[in-house]
């Protein structure tokens, strides 16, 4: 199991809703099936939700579908 914990800008991400950004994507990526289990939230900590879901890797690539973003996990440190 890995966790990520990123926050949206625009700088890091092209996305085109802007209700979006400044939040933060939190997910736990379940290495054997490669299923991720997400939430959007307002803060850091992950407590104040705003959206939650399941999303895939493809390609060594995560798929936001809120932004309708691609992450590379390799960037990812």
């Amino acid at each position: 199991m890995k966790e990520i914990n990123i926050k949206l800008t625009r700088d890091d991400f092209n996305f085109k809703f802007k209700q979006y950004e400044g939040m933060f994507f939190n997910a736990i990526i379940d290495d054997e099936t490669d299923i991720v289990k997400y939430k959007i939230t307002k803060d850091t900590q992950g407590l104040e939700l705003k959206e939650f879901g399941n999303t895939h890797i493809k390609d060594n690539m995560l798929y936001i579908p809120q932004i309708e973003a691609y992450l590379d996990l390799k960037s990812i440190k």
